[in-house]
This record gives C-alpha cells, sequence and structure tokens, in this order.
C-alpha cells in the first residue's frame, strides 16, 4: 500500500459516536449491580455486629483472648481475637463454650470469614463461592467442637447444642456457637472416630499412579507442541481483533487517512516490527486495508489483495511463526507461493522496490520506498482532474483506490481502479496508465513483478 495521495487538504469529517446497549454492556451492567447488592448486604451485616460489639462490657483475659459479656442476651459468638458470651447463658453452658469459642479466636477464624466474604462479593455470580463460605463455617465449627470435647464428655456436649440451639441469631462475619443448620452434621462429627494414621497409608497407593500420569503428560512432546501451538493461535487472534477495533475507533474519529491518525496506526507509513504488538498491529492495518479495498468489488473492478496468499498470510501467521522464518535464513518471510498466483510480489515486502525516475542512488530499500511513494503522489497530484467530482455532484470525503503491476520490464500494467462514480474511476486509471517507466523490482536476484496499490484522497466542501 502507497502512501495516501491528498488532492485538496480539509479537515476529515468526524462522526458522532452514539451510545449504543450491546449484549457486553448490559452484562457488566448486570455485574456491577450484583456488586453493589453484596457491597450493601455486606455493609449491613457488618454495621449490625459493630453495634452489638459495642454494647459489651469487657470480663477478662483468656489465653491473650479478650472476652466480653452481653447483657440480656443468650448469644454466644466469637469476632475476630474477641469472645462474646451473653449473661443470661448459664455457668455451666459457660464452661463448654468457652473452649469452642476460644479455639476460633486463637485459629484467626474471623480472617478466613472475611477474606471469603470479599471473594464472595467481587465473585457473586459464581455459586461456588457461596457454597464455598457454607462449607468453610462448617468446617471451623468442627475444628473448634474437635478441641472442645477433648476434656468434656462428648454425648453432654452434644446435649449442650441441642439444650442451646433454639432463639439464637446467626450472625455474619462470627462465628455463632448455635447454628441449627449445622448441628446435625457436628453432632455426627462428635460420635466418629479418628481415622487411625495406619489408614493413611492406602492413599500412598495413588501416588504412583500420579507420577506416571506425570511422566506420561511431561513425556509427551506432541502434546505439548499441540498445547503451546494453540496458546499461540488464541493469542494471536485475541491481539488482531484488539488492534482491530482500536484501528476501527482511530478510523471513525480521524478518518482512514488521516494525518492526525496516532502513530501506532499510520496507515501509510511502511512498520518496521520490533516487537510482537507491531507484528499484529501491522497485520491488522494491512487486513484492513485489503478488506475495505475489496469490499464491494465485482467482475472486472475485482481487486486482488485478499486473493493472496500475502493476505492469507496476514490473517493466520503467529508471532513466533514470524520469528522462527525472520531468524531462519533458509526460509522466506514472502511465499514464492504468491507469484504462482498474481506473478507478482507485493509492495510491502519486495526485496528491492522498482525505482522511480529521480529515485537513483538512494542507498536503502526503505529510502528508494519513500522516494517512489513521493514521486506517485506528486505525479498524481499535477494530473489528477480534481474538478471532476465537484462535477459530478458529490459531496463530503471521495477516495478512489488504484491497484496497478510494475512488470518484469518497468512498465505500469493491470491498472485496476474503485471509485464511488465509474467516471471517477476512469479518471484514476487513466492517470496511472501514463506513469513513467521505471526500473522493475528485484526478489531474490530475479526481476519480478510488483504490486502497488494506494488510495487517492480529495474533499468537496458542502
Amino acid at each position: 500500500m502507497g502512501k495516501e495521495v491528498n488532492l485538496t487538504s480539509s479537515a476529515s469529517n468526524i462522526e458522532t459516536q452514539t451510545f449504543s446497549w450491546s449484549l457486553t454492556t448490559m452484562l457488566k451492567l448486570i455485574y456491577l449491580l450484583g456488586i453493589g447488592f453484596f457491597a450493601i448486604k455486606f455493609s449491613i451485616g457488618y454495621w449490625k455486629l459493630k453495634q452489638l460489639t459495642q454494647n459489651a462490657s469487657f470480663d477478662c483475659m483468656i489465653d491473650h483472648v479478650k472476652c466480653y459479656r452481653l447483657s440480656g442476651s443468650e448469644n454466644a459468638f466469637t469476632y475476630w481475637r474477641s469472645v462474646f458470651i451473653g449473661d443470661q447463658i448459664s455457668n455451666e453452658q459457660r464452661q463448654k463454650i468457652m473452649p469452642h469459642e476460644l479455639e476460633h479466636a486463637k485459629a484467626f477464624h474471623g480472617l478466613d470469614l472475611m477474606i471469603v466474604e470479599l471473594f464472595r462479593l467481587i465473585f457473586w455470580i459464581s455459586p461456588a463461592h457461596h457454597w464455598l463460605k457454607k462449607e468453610l463455617m462448617l468446617v471451623h465449627e468442627l475444628q473448634a467442637d474437635q478441641v472442645a470435647a477433648k476434656n468434656l464428655n462428648k454425648r453432654d456436649y452434644a446435649q449442650s447444642l441441642l439444650n442451646q440451639a433454639f432463639g439464637t441469631e446467626n450472625l455474619k462475619f462470627s462465628h455463632s456457637f448455635f447454628n441449627h443448620s449445622q448441628l446435625k452434621q457436628r453432632l455426627m462429627m462428635l460420635q466418629k472416630r479418628n481415622s487411625h494414621p495406619q489408614n493413611l497409608l492406602k492413599y500412598l497407593l495413588i501416588l504412583p499412579l500420579l507420577g506416571l500420569m506425570l511422566t506420561y503428560t511431561a513425556c509427551k512432546e506432541d502434546s505439548q507442541e499441540e498445547i503451546q501451538e494453540l496458546s499461540e493461535q488464541a493469542e494471536a487472534e485475541k491481539l488482531r481483533t484488539q488492534y482491530m477495533k482500536e484501528l476501527e475507533e482511530a478510523v471513525a474519529e480521524y478518518g482512514m487517512f488521516s494525518e492526525d491518525m496516532p502513530n501506532k496506526f499510520k496507515i501509510t507509513t511502511y512498520r518496521k516490527i520490533n516487537s510482537k504488538e507491531d507484528f499484529y498491529r501491522r497485520n491488522s492495518i494491512m487486513i484492513y486495508i485489503g478488506e475495505k479495498m475489496d469490499e464491494g468489488d465485482s467482475g472486472k473492478t475485482k481487486m486482488i489483495m485478499t486473493d493472496t496468499e500475502v493476505f492469507r498470510k496476514f490473517k493466520t501467521q503467529t508471532y513466533e511463526e514470524y520469528l522462527q522464518e525472520r531468524n531462519n535464513p533458509k526460509t522466506e518471510i514472502t511465499e514464492v507461493r504468491e507469484e504462482e498466483t498474481t506473478g507478482s510480489v507485493p509492495f510491502a515486502v519486495i526485496e528491492e522496490v522498482p525505482v522511480f525516475p529521480g529515485c537513483k542512488g538512494l542507498a536503502t530499500n526503505e529510502e528508494r520506498k519513500e522516494c517512489m511513494s513521493k514521486k506517485i503522489s506528486q505525479f498524481i497530484n499535477e494530473n489528477f482532474d480534481v474538478n471532476l467530482a465537484e462535477n459530478l455532484g458529490l459531496k463530503g470525503t471521495n477516495r478512489v483506490y488504484v491497484q496497478f503491476k510494475i512488470d518484469k520490464n518497468g512498465d505500469v500494467v493491470n491498472v485496476q481502479a474503485r471509485a464511488p462514480h465509474p467516471d471517477l474511476q476512469a479518471e484514476g486509471e487513466r492517470v496511472i496508465n501514463e506513469l513513467p517507466k521505471m526500473k522493475p523490482g528485484e526478489q531474490k536476484g530475479k526481476k519480478v513483478g510488483v504490486l502497488y496499490s494506494l488510495p487517492i484522497t480529495f474533499q468537496i466542501n458542502e
């Protein structure tokens, strides 16, 4: 793609951006509403708990754990490193409850609950996080029961749970001694015997099988290569999609070939590839241009951009494959099959570009490309009938896309154009056919035909 030729200089039309409700926007809104709901619920629960604890009076210190007395209450719970017990609970029951609640405080179970509650707020849409909190609280209760029942009769301890199980309140972010929903499981676990350590040896039988599975997976090179390839392809598709979206937004805001276009999306600039981002951004630009040029074409005016091997390579090649080709001197970055389908090599990847009259003596291929683009732009500006579009009644920004080939003899052949009006198309073909003879391009030391495409843009003021 050569540099754009602007026949008149004027500001590009800026399209008005309108907001629309997309599925993605609606899903994001629902997710944020869910977070808001659980955040409010979290705040209310925390506020209620703070109100209850503020009315408690300090009672004593046991094993570096503060114990508080709740006036006129039958609740018993642990919050962080503090134990709260209602003064309506008898001393006999208090002796059974205290070891249980002290274990919650010493094991920092309150921190576990707070973390799980925050995760549930963020990942509220996942049922697993709601189930996790329920199961974690049960594990905490079973752990505390096991410690509390060591110095007590298990039957008496179980009876204590049943006697005090009714008329109590379940507080968030705390471990309540009386919890109806967990009583059955807690009572069943109290009656179970601990597994004998020797029984754990049977689980060791799993280790050899696990080792064989890991060895098989690690040694299967094909599987690893396939996984790596799929990962690279997924990343390539993600980056192409991301940069294509950014490019379309930039085109909508600034205009396809505007001078105000950000440098990273300068379409008419020859792009050097120094990073993965440069590679996929360059590919996105080439894909966008090729598809736009072929859009709506048919018959004799059919452009051949998207029918080439190079174009298909832009859409499928990964950055890793590109590096492998670039670093391997035996592999060409440009496929020879391109010549089989079009009889020419694209201007962007030709090893030795055609030399336009007046561009001789330049040292590098890039300098010759830049010189050729400027000379062609100057030639078109001097020969294109700029008043034709206005005479045809066209308004706004108009573009004529032209494509031609510089054959092995340096002559301009196979000129094709696409424009919003047949007369503009004919004018574009006429001007390009008048281009002077050039020194032909070379690929691998041989003269080859070179494909060249460029847009001709002009603004008709309304």
